[in-house]
């Protein structure tokens, strides 16, 4: 018996063909089983019908809120300082106020919130994706802020003799070692063999939390600077609205700051 194609053909003497009619395979009229969907993969299907959205737990509803007030209380000191020095001329535009505060204070601050799980700017990102940011980031209020200062150095001849000049300075100088520890982090993968990379991260961590720690102390002596007192607000309320920049100053510092000593304070050596 040979088959070709739909027909059988009989190799005997009296041979026949004989039709063979094609009959669809039957069906399985058995209802498809549903399988178990983990709650814990978002929008995946089941049964035809899409899963609900996760739901946020209250502890990253608060994040979220602190993460956009802290954003609006930048914004705000941000606006402020460089409204209060672009408006000027442009022969007196302290340019120093201008940089130093976009590169410390708004940049930088932007920097370190890169890795908070309430930035809705970076909830996609995966974790290689945060760090370049986070390192963008710092670099380019790192060099903003060494502009500014560099202004300030070759404008006046007598150079770091308050408060803020002398905290101004000790950020410069920490600066460069934080930059170095960030590049090395990094890379730490790459560094494994001659630097622990638990060890070089938290080293990071430490010289990093140092250096936001005394720029914004610096731009919190920065409001009792002549210049501040010259092109602020009048003198009547002078007190009152340099008091509230400090306040401001301070809950930035803590909104900001939170997420590198939480890193810091859980972190094993």
């Amino acid at each position: 018996m040979t088959r070709r194609g739909k027909f059988v053909v009989n190799k005997v003497s009296n041979a026949r063909i004989h039709f063979i009619r094609d009959t669809p395979a039957p069906q399985s009229t058995a209802p498809q089983q549903c399988h178990n969907v983990s709650s814990s993969t978002p929008a995946q299907v089941a049964c035809g019908r899409p899963a609900p959205p996760p739901t946020l737990t209250l502890t990253q509803k608060l994040e979220f809120v602190v993460t956009l007030v802290n954003r609006l209380l930048i914004g705000f000191v941000t606006v402020y300082l460089c409204w209060m020095s672009l408006r000027l001329d442009s022969k007196d535009i302290p340019w120093h106020a201008v940089f130093c505060t976009l590169g410390f204070l708004c940049l930088m601050s932007e920097g370190l919130m890169a890795y908070y799980r309430g930035n809705a700017c970076t909830q996609v990102c995966h974790r290689p994706e945060k760090a370049r940011l986070h390192w963008v980031l710092q670099l380019c209020g790192s060099i903003l802020g060494l502009i500014g200062i560099a202004i300030k150095m070759c404008l006046e001849e007598v150079h770091f003799h308050t408060r803020h000049g002398i905290i101004g300075l000790a950020t410069m100088v920490i600066l460069f070692i934080s930059l170095l520890s960030g590049l090395s982090s990094l890379y730490a993968a790459e560094l494994k063999g001659r630097l622990q990379p638990r060890f070089n991260k938290t080293l990071h961590n430490i010289i990093g939390l140092i250096t936001f720690t005394l720029a914004m102390l610096s731009m919190y002596y920065s409001f009792e600077t002549q210049l501040f007192n010259d092109y602020s607000l009048d003198a009547s309320t002078y007190m009152d609205f340099r008091f509230l920049l400090e306040i401001i100053t301070i809950i930035i510092f803590v909104l900001t700051a939170y997420g590198p000593m939480w890193c810091l304070f859980y972190s094993r050596l």
